[in-house]
């Protein structure tokens, strides 16, 4: 089954990208069970806007999908740092996903475009693998990444929150 790969950073401690990956065929589910965790008048979820009871609620939505993320981390901050972890992202998804979304940094947009129209030629997979670079609030999946970056990079309990579904990817 094809994958989706929604991807969101976080640049505290390093810099640390994580890379939910979801089936194809749960989508729509996985997309409405976030959405009906927003509160009245919430766009998005914003985990570090959250409650903690309001985090453990959504990791506990998180962990039931039962997919996996991937961490791409570097103790580099800078466009370099995303550089690297972008192009193992585009690497790691070339043979199985369909489609990968990385969440919109105004900051890095047009840097995040140019590099991954560049990785997806050099990695063979510009035919076969869709990408956009949206607004958090334009996909409720972009919402899993910001909540496991958030959460791992929190390290103690949070981390420990995710750890089942997430692995360490080297760059």
């Amino acid at each position: 089954m094809p994958i989706h790969v929604f991807v969101d950073e976080t640049k505290s401690r390093g810099f640390l990208m994580a890379a939910a990956r979801c089936p194809g065929g749960n989508v729509a589910v996985n997309r409405k069970a976030l959405k009906n965790l927003l509160l009245p008048r919430q766009e998005r979820l914003h985990f570090r806007s959250e409650s903690n009871r309001r985090r453990k609620q959504i990791l506990q939505v998180i962990a039931d999908f039962h997919l996996t993320v991937d961490l791409y981390s570097t103790d580099l901050t800078s466009h370099e740092a995303r550089r690297l972890c972008l192009d193992a992202i585009v690497r790691d998804s070339a043979v199985s996903a369909e489609r990968l979304v990385i969440e919109r940094d105004d900051s890095t947009y047009e840097h995040d475009r140019r590099r991954l129209r560049e990785a997806t030629h050099r990695f063979g997979c510009h035919d076969t693998l869709r990408w956009d670079v949206l607004v958090a609030k334009a996909d409720p999946l972009l919402w899993i990444p910001d909540a496991v970056a958030w959460s791992w990079a929190r390290g103690g309990e949070w981390k420990g929150a995710v750890a089942p579904f997430c692995q360490v990817k080297a760059l």
